[in-house]
């Protein structure tokens, strides 16, 4: 297992001492970002479908005021 380097005042950052790559190490925090970014979609998607919904009522309405 390679060994990383913590760097000073950025916790959850590692570096690669053989690439020199800077990682992200903090599982709790990473696992945190993917939840907010899943209920991001979540709201993006129900706000498509609130606004198809509306459309439609508004066409339905429209159909029933020409009858």
């Amino acid at each position: 297992m390679k060994e990383y380097l913590p760097i000073e005042n950025e916790s959850g950052y590692v570096k690669d001492p053989y690439s020199s790559a800077i990682l992200y190490n903090d599982l709790s925090g990473l696992a945190e970002v993917k939840q907010k970014r899943k209920q991001t979609r979540q709201i993006s998607t129900m706000q498509e479908e609130i606004n198809m919904l509306k459309e439609e009522i508004i066409k339905i309405k429209s159909q029933l005021n020409l009858s």
